[in-house]
């Protein structure tokens, strides 16, 4: 990540400029090197990297240069706004980021066991695991691990990313195209669309999707899970699929395109039962059930999480398992 020191053991010391470090040949590039592939990459320039990593220029000029003397190929192309990473560096970059991720983690695994709470932990957090997790999660988490610096960021990602240790793992619904054994998924929950709409709807009192079918929607994006729910919950029912004019992937644009018009929306029950003050917005009382995304963690295979961020996995599963036993009571008492 930027904007942190190089992680345990891979400094850019006096005496790596003297070129005192261990030989490196073409087949097994210096380590601290693709560390500083990443750090340079993710800055934009030379400069800002040094910058961000407590170092001279020149000392990282000089160990770019030796990483693409050992290689025989140029890593970045200089420009008058700072570096783009070439062909081979863009080859190079997973990779970089992935030893940069694993070794930070490495230091921090060793330190989190001697007792210190400290480290850093970042998870992608789908808006289900927003609304319906983590105020059960946070608190308690971070009253555990006062010292960790824990970073929240929404699941738009390629999942590649988990690879790099950006981030550290996903709590979000699962793909529709099933996962390769690079990814270790762990189920936790399976959601429920509500169809929402703005007070005084002339829908609002819908009963059946059948009376919907002229209906026009606003949904996440058609390749969402609220999207394929709804879809395969016309098709059961014998009717054509529902007719979608607008997509929106932010939740406070889709719950205002709803508020403010004749749209009529879909999000996870749980969602809109955490948001419906804020927004609104009515759930229209149709007899169907309508099944959503099935909520899982995403981390990549072959990462290893610290004490902290397997706390905070974790975390997440039992706040998920808790909140199906509550809705499975729920479900009984209507009942």
């Amino acid at each position: 990540m930027p904007n942190a020191p190089l992680p345990f053991g891979l400094s850019l010391s006096s005496e790596l400029d003297a070129g005192l470090s261990s030989p490196h040949s073409a087949l097994m590039p210096d380590p601290a090197g693709l560390v500083l592939l990443a750090e340079i990459a993710d800055a934009g320039s030379v400069t800002a990297a040094a910058r961000n990593l407590g170092c001279s220029q020149p000392a990282v000029s000089k160990q770019l240069r030796r990483l693409e003397a050992s290689l025989g190929v140029h890593l970045f192309e200089r420009g008058l706004r700072g570096v783009q990473a070439t062909a081979y560096g863009l080859a190079l970059l997973p990779r970089a980021r992935a030893i940069r991720s694993q070794a930070r983690q490495a230091g921090e695994d060793v330190q989190q066991r001697r007792g210190l709470k400290e480290g850093r932990v970042a998870v992608a957090l789908s808006h289900f695991a927003t609304m319906a997790l983590m105020p059960r999660v946070i608190p308690a988490f971070l009253a555990r691990w006062p010292g960790v610096q824990l970073s929240i960021v929404p699941p738009t990602f390629q999942l590649g990313g988990l690879r790099e240790g950006a981030p550290d793992f996903a709590v979000m619904s699962l793909p529709a195209e099933q996962l390769g054994p690079e990814f270790i998924t762990r189920a936790l929950y399976a959601t429920t669309v509500s169809v929402v709409v703005r007070p005084g709807h002339p829908l609002a009192h819908a009963q059946n999707l059948s009376q919907l079918t002229a209906t026009q929607w606003v949904l996440p994006s058609m390749e969402s899970s609220v999207a394929r729910g709804l879809a395969l919950a016309f098709r059961q029912a014998g009717l054509p699929p529902p007719q979608c004019t607008v997509t929106c992937q932010t939740l406070t644009g889709l719950e205002t395109l709803a508020r403010h018009s004749d749209l009529v929306a879909a999000m996870p029950v749980e969602v809109h039962e955490s948001r419906m003050q804020a927004s609104g917005l009515c759930r229209v009382p149709i007899q169907e059930t309508i099944d959503g995304a099935r909520v899982a963690i995403l981390r990549w295979a072959d990462a290893h999480p610290t004490p902290a961020g397997l706390d905070l996995e974790e975390s997440f599963a039992q706040a998920a398992y808790e909140l199906a036993r509550e809705q499975a009571k729920t479900r009984v008492r209507i009942s």
